[in-house]
């Protein structure tokens, strides 16, 4: 089998229907279009960005050596945002549909006699669905905060001419079905285009890391004239297995199927995989049967356009994450490039994989949703670095529009709570339709039917939960009241955080105050919530309120996530905080810029996910003289073994005073225990109020932690 990229040089122009009509010829003249970056977008040239169907072309040959009755070509696009149809020397090839799966077309008949070849393809891309359902499978690139407001048409990935004997494999598929110490399972499955009946042989190799001895399996097949679809196991004894960062390490099989044809190889692919097994149970993941709390981050798109993503800082966000004490990467309603699954797999870092389906959708969608299910498992299926399938992101529409819901019902998210409650065709037939679809294309996996949707009539079960505490409503101390009064709204919340304004040039803020309707409209700036939460009349410059709202998303990550750490198994299964980097200059959840400088909150998230962490009740909101102040003192560890040997400190001091605590004693492997209380009343004075918390082992401190309050004398 040999790949020919189609390098170009390619030549575009916003399509007309004169051009579609002349462009198709082999004889057109283009030398006066535009030369066009394939892969790449069309908006990088300002004559195109506005368009919405722009004409590609170019001219290529194949080796004389290609050219031979028994071999067949096959023209494949990798990836086209969002559609195309295609041409090939003035012959229709067909359609696409789908901007992030591989496309292909046979096109041995169609290559006639000639040496030269001329391709026509007319990409289209509709405007982005900004109010109502959507009519694509865009996910977040229609989510204009955080994507902004480019144009994502263009051949965005590779395009390649596949030649093969006289059989072609395609939708081709390896899945780790079960792993032990003793022995593993690969489940294979591809179909198989011959224009005739006749046998083949399937001959598959599993290479070990480190260079063992391969595995060798062979098979004799009668093909059909047509598709024949073939499915087979090959068992592996022994394997090494594969393991998350923090448990284990990461070795790698290599899988090769070829399929013979008379002796001869007509066809062969490969993958590598990791064996393993992946199970949740009310939110709770075991890996190879162990349980592990899981600590994430939403990851959105490494850069605005696809396309132009840089492959090196697409590995270096995976270790980004990892250096923060993270151990899974949710690809929120998008999906990235090969090498960041590579970049997960080799590092141990845990991937939810969202389909691109956000919010409300038409009926429409329903085939296509399904059918990209099947082939998301075909092209990712392999990676051990996936640990979950999710068919939908907000189905609802209520968590991502300009008035989402809130767990604590305000008159103006009153009707996104009513649409939560309430069945609808997305929640009750196209969500179960597109997980039934991954659960039958994958059975390895658990699968999650719809994101951000509360426990509703008739299944009460509810999915993972996206409380914006402290933004969308209430305040950051709101979670734990709300965790103990509806445990099962909590254990896996998802997208939780609060906006903070990046010190970079690429937003800059004029005019102080800042106008805010300028900045969402530019930046994506939440107004409401800054409003409410961080009014620039607070602030004499803004400096000061740059630095306020930075302040601000590092506490309201660091509270949260040692809530939900405190709650581990009980019933907090983990989390996935939003999110880790910009996609373009904004104003976000995210607590890196577009250029990768950090925010405050990236201290705050490293702190609250150590391993080992001490946490206290927080100090009250109002303090008043002659209170009596509880809070308990918590170690939370995420260690596989017991540790035992700490001591825990506590200091609070005040305006005239402070007292001290100290305790003793051990907590549990992945376990938290209760280590001792503050108990105190509050002295008659004014002033700040500060309790600092210190673990240590060994004589060496291992964590931290401070809070803050005031006593305030009643008037």
């Amino acid at each position: 089998m040999v790949s020919t990229p189609l390098l170009g040089p390619w030549r575009g122009h916003a399509a007309t229907d004169e051009l579609r009509r002349e462009a198709i010829e082999p004889s057109f003249d283009d030398s006066s279009w535009l030369p066009m970056s394939v892969p790449g977008h069309w908006t990088e040239h300002a004559q195109l960005q506005s368009r919405r169907a722009v004409l590609y072309r170019t001219t290529f040959s194949l080796p004389a050596a290609e050219r031979d009755e028994q071999t067949r070509h096959w023209l494949v696009f990798e990836g086209i945002w969002q559609s195309a149809d295609v041409w090939l020397d003035g012959h229709y090839l067909g359609p696409t549909d789908g901007w992030f799966t591989a496309q292909e077309f046979e096109i041995t008949e169609a290559l006639g006699e000639g040496d030269q070849h001329q391709l026509l393809v007319e990409v289209i891309a509709p405007p982005r669905t900004v109010d109502g359902p959507s009519r694509t499978m865009n996910g977040i690139y229609d989510d204009t905060d955080v994507v902004g407001h480019d144009n994502l048409g263009g051949i965005w990935k590779p395009v390649r001419v596949v030649s093969t004997g006289p059989v072609r494999m395609t939708k081709k598929r390896v899945v780790c079905t079960d792993a032990t110490a003793e022995s593993a399972t690969l489940h294979l499955r591809c179909h198989v285009l011959s224009e005739e009946s006749r046998p083949a042989t399937i001959v598959t190799t599993v290479r070990p890391p480190g260079g063992g001895a391969p595995i060798t399996l062979r098979q004799d097949h009668a093909l059909a004239s047509g598709v024949t679809v073939l499915e087979w196991d090959l068992r592996v004894s022994d394997p090494e297995l594969w393991w998350p960062w923090e448990l284990g390490d990461q070795p790698l099989y290599r899988v090769s199927v070829s399929i013979e044809i008379d002796g001869s190889i007509s066809g062969i692919w490969d993958r590598t995989i990791g064996l393993r097994t992946v199970s949740m149970k009310n939110f709770v993941l075991r890996v190879n049967g162990e349980r592990l709390f899981v600590r994430g981050v939403d990851l959105w798109p490494t850069s605005a356009l696809p396309g132009n993503a840089d492959p090196d800082r697409i590995r270096d966000d995976v270790e980004l994450a990892k250096e923060l004490g993270l151990n899974l990467l949710r690809l929120e309603s998008h999906v990235a490039r090969p090498e960041l699954y590579d970049a997960a797999d080799r590092a141990g870092m845990l991937i939810w994989q969202d389909l691109p389906l956000r919010g409300e959708v038409k009926r429409t969608v329903q085939s296509a949703a399904v059918n990209n299910a099947h082939r998301l498992v075909d092209e990712l299926g392999a990676h051990p670095s996936i640990a979950v399938w999710c068919a939908h992101y907000d189905s609802t529409g209520t968590t991502t529009g300009p008035r989402p819901a809130t767990a604590l019902p305000t008159r103006r998210s009153l009707f996104g709570v009513a649409k939560q409650q309430t069945p609808t065709w997305t929640k009750s037939v196209l969500d179960r339709l597109v997980g039934r679809a991954f659960r039958r294309a994958d059975p390895s996996r658990p699968v999650i039917e719809s994101s951000g949707t509360w426990p509703s009539a008739p299944r009460f079960d509810g999915t993972d939960t996206h409380l914006r505490f402290g933004w969308n409503s209430g305040t950051g101390r709101d979670l734990e009241v709300f965790a103990r009064r509806i445990p099962r709204m909590v254990r896996w919340v998802s997208s939780f955080g609060a906006q903070a304004i990046p010190d970079h040039v690429d937003v800059p803020i004029r005019n102080w105050p800042a106008d805010l309707n300028l900045l969402a409209e530019r930046h994506g700036l939440m107004q409401a919530a800054f409003r409410q939460y961080l009014p620039t009349a607070d602030y004499p410059d803004a400096s000061s309120w740059i630095a306020a709202s930075q302040a601000y998303q590092a506490t309201v990550l660091r509270r949260q996530i040692e809530t939900l750490r405190r709650l581990k198994y009980k019933p907090t299964g983990g989390f996935t905080f939003a999110a880790l980097a910009d996609a373009r200059p904004a104003i976000s959840f995210a607590i890196h810029d577009h250029d990768r400088k950090p925010k405050q909150a990236v201290g705050a998230v490293r702190a609250a996910c150590r391993p080992i962490i001490v946490v206290a009740d927080r100090l009250p909101v109002e303090l008043r003289p002659g209170d009596a102040v509880l809070l308990d003192v918590h170690v939370v560890s995420d260690d596989r073994a017991p540790v035992d040997g700490l001591r825990v400190s506590a200091e609070l001091e005040w305006v005239g005073g402070s007292h001290r605590w100290a305790w003793t004693g051990a907590v549990g492997a992945d376990d938290v225990t209760r280590i001792g209380s503050i108990n105190w009343i509050v002295p008659d004075t004014d002033g700040p109020v500060s309790l600092h918390l210190h673990l240590v082992r060994a004589g060496q401190e291992i964590s931290d932690n401070h809070y803050g309050g005031a006593i305030t004398r009643s008037v």
